[in-house]
C-alpha cells in the first residue's frame, strides 16, 4: 500500500472513531444481538479459543452455546419488537403456540429434562428486568450463564498458553466475555485498536491485559509473534488495498492461522468496496475471499454463519444471513465447526 494512502487511511479512521465520547465507545457493539455473549460469531471466536486450547473436548458445549445464542437472540428479537413476557413465557415453556421455531421449543424441552447439566435460561430471560434497569429486556443472570458453565469446566485444566492478538479489539469487546468465561488465563492475549479512547476504555477495564493503540496496516509488530490473529467486522471498513494490507499483515503476524468475521458478505463475484464518509461499508465475495487467503500462502475455509444454523438447528431466522468467518491456515486446512 502506497506510504501517503495509508498515512491517510489511517488518520481518517483514527478520526471516524476519536469523534465518539469514550462513554459511548464504551458500550458500542456489546448490547442487544450484538452482546458477545449472545452474538454467534464472538461464541465462534471463544469456540475457535477453546478448541485450539483442548482439541476435541468441549465440541457438545459449544453447539450447546451456538444454540444458547441462537435462542436468546430470537428471544431478545421479541421483546425488542414489544412481545408480552408472560405469553411468550407459556407459549415457549408450556408449548401454548404453534408458530415458534423448533430450535426455541426444543430448547425449552432440553432444559425441562433431568438430563440437562443446564439451568433454565429461558426462564430466566423471560423474567421481568430489575428496578435499577428497567430498559434492560433480559436479566444479567440469563445472558451469563454459558460464562459460568465455562469457568467451571476450564477450572483446574491446563494448557500451553496461546499467544492471540485481536486486531479491531474496540473497547475491549469481545475481550470481556472471553476474560468472564475463564479462557483469558490460557492466553498471552493482545488487543489492537486505532482508538486511543478504545484502548484507554479497555485498560480501564484490564488494566494488566496488553491493549495498544495502533493499525493493523502498519502495526510494527514482529512476524509470526502470535499463534492465532483474529478480527470482527474490520474488513468491510478498508479500503481496497487498505483491506489487502490489513489481510498479508495479519497473515504475516501469524504463526499458524487467522480468523475474520464478517458481517456482510455475497456468495461470489468481485469485493464490493463503497466508500461512506470517512470509511468504508463494503461488501465482500466469500468466493473472493478464500482466493485472497490462499494468495497468501494460507488453506482457507468459511464458516458461513446461515448455513451452519440451519445444519445445526434447523434455524434459518437469524438477523444476520451474510454473516461469515474466514478460516486461513498456514498449513493443513482445519475443519470447519
Amino acid at each position: 500500500m502506497d506510504p501517503a494512502a495509508l498515512q491517510q487511511e489511517n488518520a481518517a479512521l483514527r478520526r471516524m472513531w476519536e469523534q465518539h465520547p469514550a462513554e459511548h465507545l464504551d458500550t458500542y457493539l456489546v448490547a442487544g444481538i450484538e452482546d458477545p455473549r449472545l452474538n454467534i460469531q464472538s461464541i465462534l471466536t471463544r469456540a475457535l479459543l477453546a478448541d485450539s486450547l483442548f482439541p476435541g473436548r468441549f465440541e457438545a458445549l459449544i453447539n450447546e452455546e451456538l444454540r444458547f445464542g441462537v435462542v436468546l437472540t430470537w428471544l431478545h428479537e421479541q421483546l425488542a419488537a414489544d412481545a408480552n413476557r408472560d405469553a411468550l413465557r407459556d407459549a415457549i415453556c408450556y408449548e401454548k403456540a404453534a408458530h415458534l421455531p423448533a430450535v426455541i421449543t426444543d430448547a425449552a424441552r432440553w432444559l425441562e429434562t433431568d438430563a440437562c447439566p443446564l439451568v433454565h435460561y429461558l426462564e430466566l430471560a423471560l423474567d421481568p428486568p430489575p428496578e435499577s434497569a428497567p430498559d434492560q429486556l433480559m436479566p444479567e443472570r440469563a445472558l451469563n450463564v454459558f460464562a459460568e458453565v465455562w469457568q467451571r469446566e476450564l477450572a483446574g485444566l491446563t494448557a500451553p498458553r496461546l499467544a492471540v492478538l485481536e486486531v479491531a479489539c474496540g473497547s475491549a469487546n469481545d475481550y470481556r466475555a472471553i476474560h468472564a468465561c475463564g479462557l483469558a488465563p490460557f492466553l498471552d492475549y493482545t488487543g489492537l485498536d486505532i482508538s486511543a479512547k478504545n484502548i484507554a476504555n479497555a485498560l480501564a477495564r484490564f488494566p494488566g491485559v496488553a491493549f495498544r493503540a495502533g493499525s493493523i496496516l502498519d502495526s510494527g509488530l514482529p512476524a509470526g509473534a502470535f499463534d492465532v490473529v483474529c478480527a470482527h467486522d474490520l474488513l468491510e471498513h478498508l479500503s481496497a488495498a487498505g483491506g489487502a494490507t490489513a489481510l498479508a499483515e495479519m497473515v504475516r503476524l501469524a504463526r499458524r492461522e487467522v480468523w475474520l468475521h464478517l458481517f456482510n458478505t455475497k456468495p461470489d463475484g468481485a469485493h464490493e468496496i463503497v466508500p461512506r464518509e470517512s470509511y468504508h461499508w463494503n461488501l465482500h465475495s466469500r468466493t473472493a475471499l478464500l482466493a485472497d487467503g490462499r494468495a497468501l500462502g494460507c488453506a482457507a475455509d468459511l464458516i458461513e454463519l446461515a448455513p451452519l444454523l440451519q445444519h445445526k438447528f434447523a434455524f434459518a431466522g437469524h438477523p444476520n444471513p451474510r454473516a461469515a468467518t474466514l478460516l486461513l491456515k498456514k498449513s493443513a486446512p482445519r475443519s470447519a465447526l
